[in-house]
């Protein structure tokens, strides 16, 4: 096992401080994942610990909503969480090892996580603030590759 990285202290984060990712983004009653733009960051080169970590955030939430589990249709978060599906249980128990090491989940009992909400969470999409929800429509709809974008050619 490599040694174990250092305990990193997130920011205090605002809205432009994270990185918003919805599970199904061309529904209004969708959950979000709320990422900190530090943590992506830090673990771009520990695809295992951000699976663990998103697989762990995602069973979380599936815990407090009625109805099953969310289906994800989003590809960026289902390219994190694939490398969740290829790794043995004691695979994951080092990855979430190497999430506590780092301060972004915490041990509470013999099985159990509590999640850093500071490092992410997942939301409802309608208890984002509204002006951030605003600011996210209108760039999604000023991307070069969106639809909406597109000028007819002549």
């Amino acid at each position: 096992m490599a040694p174990l990285p250092p305990f990193r202290i997130l920011p205090p984060d605002t809205d432009h401080d994270r990185r918003l990712m919805e599970l199904d983004p061309d529904s209004a009653d969708t959950l979000v994942v709320s990422w900190h733009q530090d943590l992506l960051r830090e673990l771009f080169a520990s695809p295992y610990e951000a699976a663990a970590l998103l697989w762990l955030v995602l069973k979380q939430a599936e815990l407090h909503r009625p109805g099953g589990p969310p289906e994800i249709r989003n590809f960026q978060l289902e390219f994190l969480l694939a490398p969740a599906f290829f790794l043995t249980p004691s695979e994951i128990m080092e990855a979430v090892d190497r999430l506590e090491a780092r301060g972004f989940v915490e041990r509470v009992g013999a099985m159990g996580v509590r999640i850093n909400p500071a490092a992410i969470r997942v939301v409802e999409r309608r208890d984002l603030p509204a002006r951030l929800l605003m600011q996210r429509n209108a760039d999604r709809a000023t991307w070069a590759g969106s639809p909406m974008s597109a000028s007819p050619s002549a």
